[in-house]
């Protein structure tokens, strides 16, 4: 790691370590969950609970919506939900890595469960967006396989 002042930096490498390794954290203790194909909202927050453990000095929440400062809107389109779309479609990302009360950002990570019927493509936009707009040093999308696919992955990490 490298320090810029307060902000403390990690290569791609590391960082798609540490998510690669959060991820198999959960194919081990969230078995039951994948294999039930919990909703994606559920899948987020157990990942997010490894990523903390793996990024200590960060704080990392699901579906933020309290930025810094007024809150760039990303230039792309998203469907209308509510708290009962079981798909999570939000204009928000999933997970962030990030210094709250801060523009310090390391990395948006959109989450998808392999039985979503959208597919890949809005989500890959929105967090390509969010990179873009709101200055994310990092951004992955992560494919999670459940139901008869549990225990397969795929990150793919965003350029």
């Amino acid at each position: 790691m490298t320090h810029i002042g307060t902000f403390i930096t990690e290569s791609d490498t590391s960082i798609q370590e540490k998510l690669n390794h959060a991820l198999e954290t959960l194919l081990e203790r969230d078995a039951p969950l994948l294999k039930a194909s919990a909703t994606e909202r559920s899948l987020s927050f157990r990942l997010a609970m490894y990523l903390q453990q793996a990024f200590p000095d960060w704080d990392i929440d699901c579906e933020y919506n309290r930025w810094a400062g007024p809150c760039k809107r990303t230039r792309h389109m998203t469907s209308v939900t509510n708290t009962a779309d079981t798909d999570a479609r939000t204009a928000y990302p999933d997970i962030i890595i990030h210094h709250r009360g801060t523009h310090e950002n390391l990395a948006a990570i959109e989450v998808q469960k392999s039985t979503n019927s959208f597919g890949k493509h809005q989500d890959i936009k929105k967090i390509q967006a969010y990179k873009r707009d709101s200055n994310f040093r990092h951004a992955f999308f992560v494919g999670i396989g459940v139901g008869d696919d549990a225990g397969h992955t795929n990150i793919d990490m965003m350029t």
